[in-house]
């Protein structure tokens, strides 16, 4: 066991799940549970159970304990466990990561080269895609009623702009760490970033562009590299996006003017983003209402919404027209009301716990600028950014408890907690 922690096999498996998140859930999901299963294994039979004695692994772990117990209490207990129970492999396959990222030597070199591989063939991919609907919708003359949406690589799930800008961090992370890059090879990398930066605004994914956004202004506030280098980039990527932006009417209208896309207060009723979100996060809200301590149980969002005494609908005019939108669908939309609804008060503040953390650093390192201290490294800045699109609390977002979406999410939380609860320094 020792001999295969330590050797690259073990890194090629975890390195694979980056392409496989883009082409099979269910391969990359396989070896993620199989690891898991191993590392355990691992970890009791060398009796290293030194690694669960940190604060936000006991949160985890708590916060798994609950939405079992959840479950259980749950109207559909069978049904509810089938998110819940399988939880645990996404917290030992974490603590794995971090454990490599310590124990073995291959592991970073190996990570970084899979994924400058994948982001590489799935840039040139989003353009291939992007311009061929943008060619077969111009013939038909539907170019400005289409909204174009990219996919994964061989698959139908419009998710290539979430899978690039959750993993871009650890990009950027790891170029970091890396040493002895070659001219030619920092040059691939700024393009790279460039290109991917591109494609994740032409996924046509409004939450995910907003990270990305998020994402560069506070490397600008918080990143320790000079100012005109910083302002030189940013002035890039903000005249390359107006660019497409100024050509692409279909992609502005999408992403700047839909007028569905904010927040409005009337008389009458509050529309959060759109009038679909917020019949959604009214239904979360009043299945909370019914159970507060501990919610519905994990995945029952989907069965209960359906419910008469929680389902909300919202009604809108459209050119004179009554609209209905609904509350009932797979999840709310957004993970802390999915949380308060599924989870409860107290599932809800267990998961928290991340965001605070994460404010909490930003804030010390913010203040230790005005002193002229260091706190924070360039590299754990964007580890914290990477993690902080997990805990975001105020955009639409998937299924908290959605395959794809934990083991993508657990790149970033492995770093997370080999840098602030594991390997301090």
């Amino acid at each position: 066991m020792q001999k295969f922690i330590e050797g690259k096999l073990i890194v090629y498996l975890v390195a694979s799940i980056i392409p496989l998140l883009s082409v099979s859930i269910f391969l990359a999901d396989f070896i993620c549970s199989f690891l898991a299963i191993f590392f355990l294994c691992f970890v009791i039979k060398n009796n290293i159970y030194a690694i669960f004695k940190n604060i936000f692994i006991t949160f985890s772990i708590f916060f798994y304990l609950l939405i079992v117990f959840s479950s259980i209490l749950s109207s559909d207990i069978l049904f509810s466990l089938q998110s819940s129970l399988p939880f645990i492999r996404i917290i030992i396959f974490c603590l794995l990561i971090s454990h490599l990222i310590s124990n073995n030597k291959n592991f970073l070199k190996i990570l970084y080269e899979f994924i400058k591989f994948t982001f590489l063939v799935l840039v040139l991919y989003g353009f291939i895609e992007y311009f061929y609907m943008h060619y077969n919708l111009s013939k038909k003359d539907l170019i400005d009623m289409v909204n174009i949406r990219l996919n994964l690589f061989i698959t139908d799930e419009q998710k290539l702009g979430s899978y690039l800008v959750r993993l871009f961090g650890i990009f950027l992370a790891l170029h970091i760490i890396s040493n002895n890059h070659t001219r030619n090879q920092n040059l691939l990398f700024y393009i790279l970033i460039v290109l991917t930066s591109i494609i994740i605004l032409l996924s046509g994914e409004r939450t995910s562009l907003f990270f990305l956004i998020l994402f560069f202004l506070a490397l600008f506030i918080l990143i320790n590299i000079k100012f005109k280098t910083k302002a030189l980039f940013l002035i890039l990527i903000i005249s390359i996006f107006s660019v497409f932006l100024y050509f692409n009417k279909n992609l502005a209208n999408r992403i700047i003017f839909d007028q569905n896309n904010q927040l409005k207060i009337s008389k009458h009723q509050i529309i959060v983003f759109t009038p679909q979100h917020t019949a959604h996060y009214k239904t979360a809200f009043k299945m909370f209402l019914d159970k507060p301590i501990y919610g519905h149980g994990p995945k029952m969002f989907r069965i209960k919404c359906s419910d008469k005494k929680y389902n909300e609908s919202v009604y809108i005019y459209i050119e004179f027209i009554k609209h209905e939108y609904t509350g009932c669908s797979n999840h709310p939309h957004n993970t802390y009301m999915q949380l308060i609804a599924e989870t409860g008060i107290i599932g809800t503040l267990l998961f928290s716990f991340g965001l605070i953390f994460i404010i909490f650093v930003f804030f010390k390192h913010f203040f230790q600028l005005f002193i002229k201290k260091k706190y924070l490294s360039n590299y754990q800045i964007i580890i914290c950014l990477s993690t902080l699109i997990i805990f975001w609390p105020f955009s639409p977002s998937g299924n908290l408890f959605n395959n794809w979406l934990l083991i993508v999410s657990s790149f970033p939380l492995g770093f997370f907690i080999n840098n602030f609860f594991i390997n301090k320094k």
